[in-house]
């Protein structure tokens, strides 16, 4: 954008002039206001941005006429007086241009450690006094200090408390990796530098020293790689902040709608002290409410989309629209800003400065009000769990409103009430949905099953079947907590009396909140227990891996061993050369034998409908399943083992299967057979039964609400 276009579209006023990026290292502080959103450049944006400055300073340029330079978009800027680490400071208030404003900041003091400047006053005494601009944010003053140490300190654990400077330090390493690029990087340094045919020699010194230079030239500078400038506009003190953001933000990186709507609730309506406290006040309270919603084990139990554009706070804001309409958003995607719109018209449709206030006041309890629910929710392992069953339910997924409505039912009085509302709930819309049928003729003899049973097979039920387990395993959990809680409600000594509180607050830990996060993040799905069969191991060296891992398990080894034609077998197997693909091609014939005997052994050659049924179906992570495939049951139960010992989140029913802790199973704990397969179903069907039992006043509700319909 031209100078002389910027004076067409901003008000004469205004200060309008070029300025050079070396004009801003005097010190000066730029102030980062509560209505901004955080630093959000992804690599993208970072790389573009290193590869354009870096083409610029290599390539030929004519000093005649004007000085060569390259211009940065706008940076949109109002002076004034601000509290800055605790003292008034006079400051530049940043209305847009922060990104690109904060890229510079992040590239420069990358250029200082590799120019192996090692201290502030170092750099102060090399660059003749000069002193690096600082940037300042009301709401997270600790950003403040995280991006004063980039180029003189490492940055640790500690400085990376939120989702801003965690992108500030990722821009970093993406800049370092620009330069020392790992395998597979596209558009480097180096790929930058050799599409322009420099004659010089790529030099990784050579790139951030011309950078560097680049960055400190003035306006005023011989040097034929010119300088880089920003447009820079200065507001008068009678302009909107806000509106001034909100407008030139269009068409840049898209403002999100609650980062919009953000903006609206930043509204400086009143000029004052008290005004300016209740904006910085909402501001952290929004801050408090993204890094609660942004920790997944709180997330998990609500929203089941872990990596959503618009942030999570949208929730909340979608659960007022979803109160005041009486339904969702009818429009959402990035060409929609319905929600914005709907909030907009809420707070800028009042007559004076002071109503307008009041209207922002008032929105903003209710939304402090759904947050404060939800912490509520989530600070009850009991609630905690049947929320998360109804909000991450495959088949019919209940919002934070729908969830709300069973709470405000007129019979709903105490906590106990709420939460058999929930569970008659999760039986209507969920339990409900399980199919118990009797055996039909001909064509499920396979199964054995004489009386009704779960007709729930993967493939054609794999939604219902996600949401039998999901239930299954959080209502194990929940059963733990009644338990425990009657023992506390009734203590039978005096010593059991003593401890009633410690126990409280034990069983109202993190240990008995089912972990729904883990269900999306590590990919947790249905599983087979016994997952495999001959006809899956066609090629010789994936059947001689196949065989080694099973063989290892010692109990299955011996057995085998006992058998004459296995030992003739066994061995061939051994004299094998694993390495040699020849050796093992011409015994395929062996191999295909030695494995189709374990199967025998371990009785895992079942049919298709056996293998696909309920019985044989389990919640497993995508690692671990990985990490098994089509291994028999007794390795797989290794193999777990081992992953528990190493941390990973495995549900207490898939456990009890591995360690077949279900009545009238096999005692063989090296095998897992239709015996099995069928007292496991037994348990999941007896489980649902007692639920139906226990909640089933909710069928003669139904029927009454289907007869108002």
């Amino acid at each position: 954008m031209e100078l002389n276009n910027l004076g067409n579209k901003y008000d004469r006023n205004n200060s309008i002039k070029q300025i050079a990026i070396s004009e801003l290292f005097d010190g000066r502080y730029f102030f980062i206001p509560s209505y901004q959103r955080g630093y959000r450049w992804e690599k993208k944006q970072i790389i573009d941005l290193c590869n354009d400055l870096l083409e610029y300073a290599l390539k030929n340029k004519s000093t005649e006429g004007t000085k060569p330079f390259y211009s940065l978009q706008p940076l949109i800027v109002r002076k004034g007086t601000f509290t800055i680490n605790g003292e008034k400071e006079i400051a530049y208030e940043v209305i847009d241009g922060q990104q690109r404003l904060t890229s510079i900041i992040i590239l420069y003091r990358y250029l200082i450690k590799e120019n192996n400047i090692k201290s502030s006053e170092e750099y102060t005494r090399k660059m003749d006094g000069n002193e690096i601009y600082h940037i300042y944010y009301e709401t997270r003053p600790g950003d403040f200090q995280s991006i004063e140490k980039l180029g003189f300190n490492d940055l640790t654990n500690d400085d990376i408390k939120d989702i801003d400077i965690a992108h500030v330090y990722n821009a970093y390493k993406y800049i370092d990796n620009w330069l020392f690029p790992s395998d597979g990087e596209k558009m480097t340094a180096k790929d930058t530098f050799q599409l322009l045919n420099v004659k010089d020699k790529y030099n990784a010194i050579t790139v951030t020293t011309k950078l560097f230079q680049l960055l400190n030239n003035t306006k005023e500078t011989e040097d034929p790689a010119g300088n880089v400038q920003f447009i820079w506009y200065e507001l008068n003190d009678s302009k909107d902040a806000i509106a001034e953001f909100l407008s030139e933000n269009k068409g840049k990186i898209k403002l999100t709608e609650t980062e919009m709507i953000r903006a609206l609730f930043m509204q400086r309506k009143e000029k004052n002290e008290s005004s300016s406290q209740k904006q910085l006040s909402i501001a952290k309270d929004w801050e408090m409410i993204e890094s609660t919603l942004h920790r997944n084990d709180f997330w998990g139990f609500i929203g089941n989309d872990f990596f959503q554009e618009d942030g999570r706070i949208r929730i909340l804001f979608d659960y007022l629209y979803e109160t005041d309409n009486g339904s969702t958003v009818s429009n959402r995607g990035p060409e929609n800003d319905d929600l914005y719109r709907y909030y907009y018209n809420k707070l800028n449709r009042t007559s004076t400065d002071e109503e307008s206030a009041k209207a922002i006041h008032d929105l903003w309890e209710r939304v402090m009000e759904c947050f404060r629910m939800i912490t509520n929710w989530y600070n009850n392992p009991r609630i905690y769990n049947l929320v998360g069953i109804l909000t991450n339910s495959k088949t019919t997924s209940l919002s934070i409103r729908q969830i709300q409505n069973i709470f405000n039912k007129k019979d709903v009085t105490t906590i106990d009430n709420f939460i058999d509302e929930l569970n008659r709930e999760i039986r209507r819309k969920v339990v409900d949905g399980f199919r118990i049928a009797k055996p039909e003729p001909n064509k499920d003899e396979d199964l054995g099953m004489t009386s009704e049973y779960l007709r729930l097979f993967y493939g054609s039920d794999n939604g219902t079947i996600y949401n039998l387990l999901l239930f299954i395993n959080v209502l194990q959990l929940n059963k733990t907590i009644d338990s425990a809680l009657t023992e506390i409600d009734r203590p039978d000594d005096e010593k059991k009396a003593s401890d009633q509180n410690r126990s409280a607050r034990d069983i109202m830990s993190s240990i008995y909140r089912f972990p729904f996060d883990a269900l999306d993040i590590y990919g947790w799905d249905i599983e087979h227990i016994d997952s495999a069969t001959t006809n899956s191991l066609k090629d010789p060296a994936q059947m001689y891996r196949w065989i080694k891992e099973a063989l290892s398990i010692d109990k299955v080894k011996e057995l085998l061993l006992k058998v004459d034609s296995f030992k003739k077998l066994y061995s061939i197997y051994k004299v094998i050369d694993p390495k040699n693909k020849d050796d093992i091609n011409n015994k395929q014939d062996t191999l295909h034998e030695i494995v189709k005997s374990v199967y025998r052994l371990v009785e895992e050659d079942d049919s298709e409908l056996c293998k696909n049924w309920i019985g044989n179906l389990t919640l497993l992570d995508s690692g671990t399943n990985r990490g098994y495939k089509n291994m028999i049951f007794a390795w797989k139960n290794t193999f777990l083992t081992k992953r528990i010992r190493h941390g990973v989140f495995v549900p207490v029913c898939t456990q009890n299967v591995f360690r077949k802790e279900f009545a009238n199973t096999s005692e063989a704990k090296w095998k897992w057979n239709l015996e099995d397969k069928k007292a496991y179903h037994n348990f999941l069907l007896q489980e649902i039964k007692d639920f139906k039992e226990k909640y089933k006043d909710m069928e003669s509700e139904s029927e009454n609400d289907n007869k108002e319909q």
